[in-house]
């Protein structure tokens, strides 16, 4: 069989004649004719005509024109109508033609799935020959999502699964590869800003011997082109601080629509919308009634704690808390993606929790299930083993909190592992214990951001404070409690006062330093009154 780089060789005809970021565009094109002729149930030589042609560029034209209307979309949106007369131009359009013609992409060959992996690998070598990564989702957090978003689902059942940023499609294709081995069938439907990713999104589907109509073109925030339809199962990794200046307008408007927009919950930072596709993943999830939803999707962790009590951010979060619409949330290894080095995290939504989950989150801490990357890619040092992802769906979907024994290994990553229940106990063995999951209240993420008001200074101003306080806490008892007693004076001004939501791993996972013992804090204090008195005297000469 083929492999990827024997059909990248062309490259090398192309080299000075297009820009290496336009390789892909043409490569991944005449893949696609390729395998359509062959895969016609009378065969086709088509681009053996135009290696041959007296004017190539005139019998592709002709060709494209014979081609269903979404094939020849696909094709204007990877530009071919103005890479082909370039090519054409430098005289190397018939052999890149007579390059593929003689490829052996048949389905005799290439079974739906093979052809998928071939494609995948070609497509994941163009955005890697690009350097971006801004389409590319690590295969290991694909799996993740999709295992503990179909956590529910056993040989047998099938769903619609859709991702409103699909880009070139990896996300969707090896779910749906993953999904196929264990007897669990999904119908793929997404939507993507770039017209290239798009296609080459749209000739993944038809090479899988799915419909790419199902991927449509456009920016998803400002233009739902799946708008008449729910899904039951979505996954997204959207892009990190997208601004949504541009469209504010129409975010604005549906918006101030209330439940019959997609934003009424509140509105983000301009300068990062991926809450605002949070969002549109909750009104995008099938209906309670109908079976509900779960919804796996990536964030930055601004995501989780950004933003103060009367921000957009905290709104979201609290939309969430109160419909109790958050499963699971997990932080993730750093330095897992390609085009950044950020914290992320996992988010698993669902609209129909079972009763043991219900008014509950559960946080698991990942950070620690990684080893080193054979090559770096990028930002990419770090990745999650098989057994690693294993072990973050068992804390995700046990009923019971779990730990994690750690040995601790060369360059942080651990030399042994193993998770265990949650007991409480203290390990003898010279291994450590490490939090690994916990199940926590969502209303334990709220919190009061309390306005006080103090007596007027000299130049006759009040002086405010703004106090951080438990969301379980009474905000008139608190301050009766902690601010009366002191400053009689003072006053809670509750029309400035607010009700907030933050989600912080380190609440429950941070492990607490061990006190410093008596005689060394002694020993300093000592250094630095020493010091402060060399200081004086030296002064005060």
């Amino acid at each position: 069989m083929l492999s990827a780089p024997a059909i990248w060789r062309i490259a090398e005809r192309l080299r000075g004649v297009v820009p290496p970021g336009e390789y892909g565009s043409v490569i991944l094109a005449f893949t696609v004719l390729r395998r359509l002729e062959l895969a016609r149930g009378r065969p086709v030589a088509a681009l053996a005509a135009v290696a041959r042609a007296a004017s190539p560029q005139a019998r592709l034209e002709t060709l494209i024109a014979r081609l269903p209307a979404p094939v020849r979309g696909m094709m204007t949106r990877m530009e071919m109508d103005l890479i082909a007369p370039r090519l054409a131009r430098a005289g190397v359009l018939g052999d890149v033609a007579a390059h593929f013609a003689a490829l052996d992409l048949s389905p005799a060959l290439y079974g739906t799935q093979d052809m998928a992996r071939l494609f995948e690998e070609l497509v994941h070598h163009f955005d890697s020959s690009e350097d971006t990564g801004a389409h590319y989702t690590p295969p290991e957090v694909c799996d993740l999502m999709t295992d503990l978003v179909f956590a529910p689902d056993g040989a047998g059942t099938g769903h619609a699964l859709y991702d409103p940023a699909v880009g070139t499609g990896a996300l969707l294709g090896r779910a749906a590869d993953r999904l196929a081995a264990r007897g669990v069938m999904v119908d793929l439907f997404g939507q993507e800003i770039s017209p290239r990713a798009c296609a080459i999104c749209q000739a993944d589907m038809l090479l899988r011997g799915r419909n790419p109509a199902h991927i449509q073109p456009g920016n998803t925030l400002a233009a739902d082109h799946h708008s008449r339809r729910r899904f039951a199962r979505m996954l997204a990794n959207p892009p990190f601080g997208q601004e949504w200046r541009g469209i504010r307008p129409a975010i604005q408007a549906e918006h101030a629509a209330g439940a019959a927009g997609r934003f009424a919950a509140g509105l983000p930072r301009v300068a990062d919308g991926s809450m605002l596709f949070l969002q549109h993943l909750l009104a995008k999830m099938r209906k309670p009634v109908h079976g509900g939803a779960r919804v796996g999707m990536v964030t930055h962790g601004a995501a989780l704690g950004g933003g103060g009590a009367e921000s957009g951010e905290s709104a979201i979060r609290r939309h969430l808390v109160d419909h109790d619409l958050i499963d699971t949330l997990i932080a993730l290894p750093p330095d897992m993606f390609v085009n950044t080095g950020i914290a992320t995290y996992v988010w698993i939504l669902d609209n129909c929790k079972p009763a043991g989950r219900q008014g509950m989150v559960r946080l698991v801490d990942a950070t620690g299930l990684w080893q080193r990357c054979p090559r770096s890619s990028g930002e990419k040092r770090r990745e999650m083993t098989q057994a690693h992802i294993a072990a973050v769906v068992q804390a995700g979907t046990a009923g019971h909190d779990m730990d994690l024994i750690v040995q601790p290994g060369a360059e942080g990553a651990a030399a042994g592992w193993h998770a265990v229940t949650h007991d409480g106990s203290v390990r003898m063995d010279g291994t450590c214990a490490l939090p690994l999951s916990r199940s926590v209240k969502g209303e334990d993420f709220l919190y009061h951001s309390l306005s006080v008001e103090r007596a007027a200074n000299c130049d006759g101003a009040p002086t405010r404070l703004t106090f951080t306080v438990d969301g379980a806490d009474n905000p008139q008892a608190w301050f009766a409690r902690m601010i009366q007693p002191f400053d009689p004076t003072a006053r809670l001004d509750r029309t400035r006062s607010t009700t907030g939501c933050a989600i912080s791993f380190a609440r429950y996972f941070g492990a607490p330093s061990a006190p410093r013992a008596l005689h060394a804090i002694e020993a300093d204090l000592h250094h630095s009154m020493a010091r402060l008195a060399a200081l004086v005297e030296k002064g005060g000469r």
